[in-house]
C-alpha cells in the first residue's frame, strides 16, 4: 500500500513539469527579434561586494560587447566592500573610457535596494541590472534590448544564464542541465505571456514601466518581472542572450548560493499571488504552474520518495537497495542528468520554505574566484 501511495505522490509531485514538456516541445516558439536599426542610450546598473577579483575583468567584459560605449552610462553601487572592489572598477572605467559613476553605500543594503537607489539616479530611460561576477557574450546586451523594443507591451527582458564554458565539475555539470531545462521554460511562457523566472544576472526594462522593485521579499530579477506584470506589460526572457556565471566548485558553497535563490524565489511567488485574478495567460496556467512546482512539488517528492522506498522496502529488500545504487550510479556517472538535476532542485527548494521569514536580503558571496566564502 506505502509503495502505491508514494508512486502516486511522485506522480502527481511532476504533472507541472510535465505541461511544461508538453508545452516546450508543441507550444508556441518565440521568434528572433528583429535587429536593432539605432542603439536607444541605456543606463547600465551594477551592484558590488567584494568582488576585487573579478571587477576589471567585469568592465572589459562590457567593453567588449557589440553595444556601441558611447550609448550607455555604467552606475556601479559598492555594497560596503571590506576590498579593494570600488578602487579597482574605478581605475578599470577610467581605462576603458566607459561613462560611468561610483556610488558608495554607508550600509549594506543588498542587491535590491542598491539597485532602487541606482534607478533613481539614471539618465536613461532604458535601465540594465547586471551583476558583477558574471560575463556575457558580445552579442547579449544587444540580443536583450533589441527583444525589449521589438514589442511595446514588453516592459521586462532577462538574459539565459548558463555555466562558464567549460567547467567540467559536477556542480557546473549540474547546473548546466537545470538551466537548460529552466530556459526553454522560460522562453515558452514568454512565446505565450510572460514569466517572472527571471535571471538576475542580467536584465533589462524601461524605467517608466518599472519604476522600482520590491526591495522587502524576494529576488530582485523575480521582483522586476512581477512589477512589469502588474502594470499590464510583459515580462520576457530572451534565449539568445547568453550570460555566464562562475558556478561554485564544491557542493557545500552551491547549497547556499541555490537555497538563497530558492528562498527568494519562494518570497517572490507568494507575495504577488493578488496577480492571480488577472485575466491573462500568465495568472490562468503559468503562474499556478510555478505556485504548485516551488511550493507543492517539493514535499509530494519526499514524501513520495519515502513512502515508495519504505514500501519497496517491505516488499522487496533486494530491489529497494537496488533503485537506490542505481539513482547514486546515475547521479555520479550521468551528472547533466535532467532526472538527477530535478530532485537535487526539490532539496533547494524545500530548505527555501524553511527559510521564509529569515531577512535574505544581504549575503555573502559564493563566487569562486572571489574566495570570500
Amino acid at each position: 500500500m506505502l509503495l502505491w501511495i508514494g508512486l502516486a505522490l511522485l506522480v502527481i509531485s511532476v504533472v507541472p513539469y510535465i505541461v511544461f514538456f508538453i508545452g516546450i516541445n508543441i507550444g508556441r516558439k518565440l521568434e528572433e527579434p528583429p535587429a536593432l536599426g539605432e542603439y536607444p542610450m541605456i543606463s547600465i546598473v551594477i551592484s558590488a561586494y567584494n568582488e576585487e577579483a573579478v571587477i576589471q575583468e567585469r568592465v572589459e567584459n562590457i567593453l567588449a560587447s557589440s553595444y556601441p560605449v558611447d550609448r550607455y552610462e555604467v552606475i556601479f553601487v559598492d555594497d560596503c566592500s571590506s576590498d579593494n572592489t570600488r578602487a579597482l572598477a574605478q581605475e578599470a572605467f577610467w581605462k576603458a573610457g566607459i561613462d560611468h559613476r561610483i556610488v558608495e553605500n554607508m550600509e549594506r543594503l543588498g542587491t535590491n535596494r542598491s539597485y532602487n537607489k541606482a534607478i533613481s539616479m539614471a539618465r536613461y530611460p532604458i535601465v540594465v541590472t547586471t551583476d558583477a561576477d558574471v560575463f556575457f557574450e558580445r552579442e547579449a546586451l544587444e540580443r536583450l534590448i533589441a527583444r525589449l523594443v521589438s514589442d511595446e507591451r514588453i516592459a521586462a527582458v532577462c538574459g539565459d544564464l548558463h555555466p562558464l564554458p567549460g567547467d567540467g565539475s559536477h556542480p557546473a555539470q549540474m547546473e548546466g542541465a537545470y538551466r537548460n531545462y529552466y530556459g526553454r521554460m522560460c522562453s515558452w511562457e514568454s512565446a505565450v505571456d510572460s514569466t517572472y523566472a527571471f535571471n538576475g544576472a542580467l536584465v533589462a526594462f524601461w524605467r517608466d514601466r518599472v519604476m522600482r522593485i520590491d526591495d522587502r521579499r524576494g529576488a530582485d530579477d523575480a521582483n522586476t518581472a512581477f512589477e512589469a506584470i502588474r502594470r499590464g506589460y510583459l515580462a520576457v526572457y530572451e534565449p539568445g542572450a547568453f550570460v555566464y556565471e562562475d558556478v561554485p566548485p564544491d557542493f557545500h558553497r552551491q547549497y547556499r548560493q541555490k537555497t538563497r535563490r530558492a528562498t527568494h524565489l519562494i518570497e517572490a511567488t507568494i507575495s504577488n499571488l493578488d496577480l492571480l485574478r488577472l485575466p491573462r495567460p500568465f495568472s490562468r496556467l503559468f503562474y499556478p504552474l510555478r505556485i504548485c512546482m516551488y511550493l507543492v512539488t517539493p514535499a509530494l517528492f519526499f514524501a513520495g520518495s519515502a513512502l515508495f522506498v519504505i514500501g519497496l522496502s517491505l516488499a522487496s529488500p533486494i530491489l529497494a537497495i537496488g533503485a537506490l545504487v542505481l539513482f547514486t550510479l546515475i547521479g555520479y556517472f550521468w551528472r547533466d542528468s535532467t532526472i538527477i538535476s530535478f530532485a537535487t532542485n526539490q532539496i533547494y527548494l524545500i530548505k527555501g520554505l524553511f527559510n521564509l521569514g529569515k531577512d535574505m536580503r544581504v549575503w555573502e558571496s559564493t563566487s569562486n574566484k572571489v574566495g570570500t566564502g
